[in-house]
């Protein structure tokens, strides 16, 4: 189990802070060329470097993973390249390679470039802890780690190796340092609070019962317990209590049954884009006559172009913790900018400016650790719970992190609903990124909002045990 760290502000944890005031710079579109390649993964790998943290006494203080002769950086990534979330993995990954594409071939950070250490986890618990292992010894940080029970696989290990990690995961328990022991460093809002807020949503579009369909991952579990807390809170019929009830290779009959015959009229659904759709054509044809809205992680795009497409057209809404692609703010322009020039033929991706975003964060952590002096994994981690807050340039809610968890949590998120007309319109599957009415179909319906439920719930704890199944 991970210690348990005495209570202090997130600007304070792990190590107490040295008093530094650094500037935190957020990465702009760059003039400079990025790299055109085709790959699905724009991955760097590099040899294990010789530096030690004891071996340097002279100049900048340097850890694992920084290498002096060659002024490079190295971040791991632990990505879900071939699982049940690849399709959307596979974006963030690409993104925040690009992003760092662009950093270095605008100079790098004071010098400093990044390489990117990535390995496939396959979104499984045991092969996240063997290549976690494979690259400990190489990396200064982890600057993307996948899922919620394969991080915490990895939680005590992390621990040990006061490795940074910023997560490809959104457990309500990142932001407490009794959870994560200081280490996680957390984005957006949370499954918890962002299933308060779809509550909400319905509820303000004459919804009166609601199922809830999860996985039984830490996901799910997270995501059923801010649902059942809205449906509890605004006084609506929870018609099926589903929570748990999706395992990853069992069949789902069981589950369209029990949402068909609920008479719910709306399902919240907290699950992957491989089972979204057989959940919802199953309850459809049965005779289910609700409307469907899901967690994040629920959805990709490119479910507009599978059979079930008509149904995510009309009958499905999505919720988000970012914008969608070819949202004008400042951030997510700089995001398409950069991702058109990498890789003009892959088509648009609502998830990429996650791992963009994912990339605003670390290069934030780094500019204060190169300016502090300290590039080891503990100036890593002292620059990280420094930070008070990251602006997103409008693609996102600003990430605040000083105070209790309570007081800087992120508490609202969008909704979005698929539309096939549009998405059909603009090209469809054949649309690629450099066509200049390139559209995933998710047009916006809600912007960023906290629900009452999410505004007033105590955010004195997480909201479930992080617990790994089975």
């Amino acid at each position: 189990m991970p210690p348990v760290i005495s209570h202090l502000s997130r600007a304070r944890r792990h190590i107490i802070m040295v008093a530094t005031v650094v500037a935190i710079v957020t990465a702009t579109g760059c003039s400079s060329t990025v790299p055109d390649t085709t790959s699905t993964t724009s991955t760097t790998t590099t040899t294990a470097s010789t530096v030690t943290e004891e071996s340097l006494d002279t100049g900048p203080e340097l850890g694992l993973g920084v290498d002096p002769e060659t002024m490079t950086i190295r971040l791991g990534v632990l990505a879900d390249l071939s699982g049940p979330f690849a399709s959307l993995s596979i974006d963030v990954t690409d993104a925040l390679s690009t992003y760092w594409d662009v950093v270095n071939d605008a100079g790098g950070i004071a010098g400093w470039t990044v390489d990117l250490v990535v390995a496939n986890t396959k979104g499984d618990p045991r092969i996240q802890l063997d290549e976690y292992d494979a690259m400990r010894s190489e990396v200064l940080a982890i600057a993307q780690a996948f899922g919620s029970d394969t991080n915490a696989a990895s939680l005590t290990s992390y621990i040990d190796d006061d490795m940074l990690v910023i997560p490809l995961s959104w457990y309500s328990g990142w932001p407490f340092p009794s959870v994560d022991g200081g280490v996680v460093l957390e984005q957006y809002t949370n499954y918890c609070l962002e299933a308060m807020n779809a509550v909400d949503f319905v509820v303000d579009n004459g919804g009166t019962s609601l199922a809830v369909v999860t996985g039984a991952d830490a996901y799910g579990r997270d995501a059923a317990t801010g649902a059942s807390h809205a449906a509890d809170f605004y006084g609506i019929d929870l018609a099926y209590e589903g929570g748990g009830t999706v395992r990853v290779g069992h069949e789902v009959g069981p589950v369209v049954r029990s949402i068909a015959e609920s008479g719910a009229d709306w399902t919240f659904l907290a699950t992957s884009p491989a089972v979204s759709p057989e959940i919802i054509a199953g309850a459809v044809s049965l005779g289910y006559e609700g409307m469907f809205i899901g967690a994040t992680p629920s959805y990709d795009a490119r479910l507009l172009d599978s059979a079930s497409a008509e149904l995510f057209g009309t009958r499905y809404y999505q919720s988000s913790y970012v914008v969608a692609w070819g949202d004008e703010s400042p951030g997510n322009q700089a995001m398409m900018a950069a991702m058109r020039e990498a890789f003009p033929d892959r088509r648009p991706s609502d998830a990429f400016i996650v791992g963009w975003n994912a990339g605003v964060t670390m290069r934030a952590v780094l500019d204060a650790a190169i300016a502090s002096g300290d590039l080891t994994r503990a100036g890593m981690l002292r620059a990280a719970n420094g930070i008070e807050s990251i602006d997103f340039g409008g693609s996102a809610p600003d990430q605040r992190y000083a105070g209790a968890p309570a007081d800087f949590v992120t508490r609202a998120s969008a909704i979005y609903k698929p539309n096939l007309e549009v998405y059909a319109a603009a090209g469809g599957f054949d649309q690629r990124l450099t066509d200049a009415d390139a559209t995933t179909g998710s047009l916006p319906v809600r912007t960023f909002t906290a629900g009452e439920a999410a505004t007033l719930y105590d955010f004195s704890a997480p909201c479930t045990e992080l617990e790994v199944d089975g």
